[in-house]
């Protein structure tokens, strides 16, 4: 009987403690994307959200959308927005940096396993881009506005800068094996496909269920079993 109540105890504090918390870093499963053809992964996964900078006029907020049948979109939720279109204008090619143009600069999101998601620039009026390349009805196809592991042709010391002769290398990221750059281009200024229009990075990690701790589980088992004495004592006393 003390067996059967210890493993019923075991049993239930493992359901009642166990936690959802970050898992180590690994990388990207076969079945799994992170770019230009889509965002999808097989385990639950938190991805968390780094604002850089931004280099465009217009006034446009990161938003997560689920991709459903027939490329449905559904709206998740806004990563960040600009409260205007830049710091000061046109000074420094229409810089925005955090806490002058963007107010808040850090967010992150769980994306649930299996289902499909995309990221979305989107400027009002201005319309709207994906980093899904199919999602861009601009050209048969669809067209690539967003690159991945670049902030675009901005100058960079790390020799990431995006050029029109090396953007199939930017296609696509691993987050949960790196930090990946991406750099969104807002189809201002005539399509200049320029990809610095809004800039941030990712990091990711999987969702799973926390192990309880092997004293939690004995103490649960110590005070049931102390429960099966104490009842057995009343019984024997009104007996």
């Amino acid at each position: 009987m003390k067996t059967n109540l210890f493993a019923s105890l075991t049993a239930a504090a493992a359901a009642i403690v166990s936690l959802s918390v970050p898992a180590q870093a690994a990388s990207l499963l076969a079945g799994e994307s992170f770019g230009n053809d889509g965002i999808k992964f097989l385990e639950n996964t938190k991805v968390d959200f780094n604002f850089n900078e931004t280099h465009g006029s217009f006034q446009s907020t990161v938003k997560i959308f689920e991709v459903g049948a027939n490329n449905q979109l559904t709206f998740i939720k806004d990563v960040f927005g600009e409260s205007k279109g830049s710091d000061n204008g046109s000074a420094n090619g229409w810089l925005g940096t955090c806490g002058n143009t963007v107010l808040v600069c850090t967010n992150s999101y769980t994306f649930e396993a299996s289902k499909t998601y995309t990221l979305g620039l989107d400027s009002g009026g201005d319309g709207i881009v994906y980093s899904t390349k199919a999602l861009n009805p601009f050209a048969t196809g669809g067209t690539q506005q967003a690159v991945f592991n670049s902030f675009g042709s901005l100058g960079q010391a790390d020799t990431t800068t995006y050029s029109a002769a090396n953007q199939a290398q930017y296609a696509a990221g691993d987050p949960l094996a790196n930090l990946v750059k991406i750099g969104f281009d807002d189809r201002g200024n005539g399509n200049d496909k320029d990809f610095q229009d809004v800039t941030l990075t990712v990091s990711a990690s999987r969702i799973v269920a926390s192990v309880p701790e092997p004293t939690t589980l004995a103490g649960l088992a110590l005070a049931g079993t102390a429960l099966v004495f104490s009842r057995r004592r009343r019984t024997r006393a009104i007996g």
